[in-house]
């Protein structure tokens, strides 16, 4: 499958623009996670610097082959890094990673290569750092190695503006006189954490969810058979990055892990929370790919208890499993604010990027969601 199967509309426009040689300086892709951001930035590069102009679809040309392995000369991708504690001036910003981190990365990227949904995610990565903007400076007005156009992707864009901003900043800078033969796109699942100044500069493309069927087929070309693809599509909410997680899990597991969690949270139970707190706690540190799975099922759940309430009614004969119980939830809890819980959610899973105290984090977290379950407002988003 191409990228053109996921996201036709937007992609047929940034082709048109290339035929029209109607290009911008800069563009922001931003939506929901896992709906082909990076993968959109990543093709619109390798078109740009692919020698068969005429041909959208080559793959086989040697700037293309480059592309596929994420090792053109004209590809340059920035995404958070963690802080380094003796910052080495005279390397870049991937020279002053730690040698289990440097590692990591080459992993990454590898996947990235086979699997363009795939997330990069380095351990205590919790900003864009300014050196590597400064390596985007510096590269931005080397000369050329290849024809075409150096394009700078930079994933998750919304954390240029974490601390002071100096990232968003220095990056403004660059964007108000763009270097020549240069190109930058920047994504982001929040567009409104990004500087007004930096969104100004940018052509901006909204991308909607990928649609359920093209996520049950793309799950299907990874080898998971059609019955349990259909079940994964349906809950995931057109997320291919959170459909992707859910492989290698049971259906049965899915369901019943997911409504374990949600009766932890929903139920006030004095055992329920105690039982919540020690072993979310324990978890966000010993595996933090668990703990974020386990509120991104919830976060599915409620989603799916909005559409519900609007009269969505799922074919899957596997997800009516859980959507009883999800009807029952509405019955009993008629008020509740779905969004802000969804919002809340969101919160909490960004709370251990950024190394806040998880005991009190879960803690608010749970206080805030049952003020919420009334239908009532909390005054401040813990």
């Amino acid at each position: 499958m191409n990228i053109i199967d996921f996201q036709p509309v937007i992609w047929n426009v940034l082709l048109k623009s290339v035929r029209l040689n109607k290009l911008s300086n800069a563009y922001l892709f931003y939506g929901t996670q896992g709906c082909a951001k990076e993968w959109a930035a990543l093709e619109f590069a390798r078109i740009l610097n692919c020698f068969n102009k005429e041909n959208t679809s080559c793959y086989s040309c040697e700037s293309c082959i480059k592309f596929k392995s994420l090792q053109h000369p004209n590809l340059f991708m920035t995404f958070p890094l963690p802080a380094s504690k003796k910052e080495n001036k005279k390397k870049d910003s991937i020279g002053n990673l730690s040698q289990d981190n440097y590692e990591i990365l080459l992993d990454s990227l590898n996947k990235k290569s086979d699997n363009p949904f795939y997330k990069i995610n380095i351990p205590g990565a919790q900003r864009i750092l300014l050196s590597s903007i400064k390596d985007i400076k510096k590269n931005s007005f080397l000369k050329l190695e290849d024809s075409g156009k150096k394009v700078f992707t930079i994933f998750d864009a919304h954390l240029l503006s974490v601390g002071s901003g100096e990232s968003a900043n220095s990056l403004l800078k660059i964007l108000e006189e763009p270097p020549e033969n240069s190109l930058f796109i920047l994504t982001t699942d929040f567009k409104n954490k990004l500087l007004p100044t930096i969104l100004s500069r940018c052509q901006k493309y909204y991308f909607s969810d990928i649609d359920i069927l093209n996520v049950q087929l793309f799950l299907e070309k990874q080898g998971v058979d059609k019955e349990k693809a259909i079940e994964i599509a349906s809950f995931s909410f057109g997320n291919l990055q959170f459909a992707s997680k859910l492989i290698n899990i049971s259906n049965t597991s899915i369901f019943r892990k997911t409504q374990k969690f949600v009766e932890q949270i929903v139920v006030l139970k004095r055992d329920n929370w105690e039982l919540f707190l020690k072993e979310f706690s324990m978890l966000a540190y010993r595996n933090p790919d668990e703990y974020n799975l386990n509120f991104q099922l919830a976060q599915a759940w409620f989603n799916h208890a909005m559409k519900i309430r609007s009269g969505y009614e799922s074919q899957s004969l596997g997800f009516k499993k859980i959507e009883n119980k999800i009807k029952e939830f509405n019955k009993n809890y008629p008020n509740a604010d779905l969004f802000e819980i969804n919002n809340l959610i969101e919160h909490t899973l960004g709370a251990l990027k950024l190394n806040l105290d998880i005991n009190l984090t879960l803690i608010n977290f749970l206080m805030s969601k049952q003020t919420l379950l009334k239908g009532k407002k909390i005054k401040k988003a813990i």
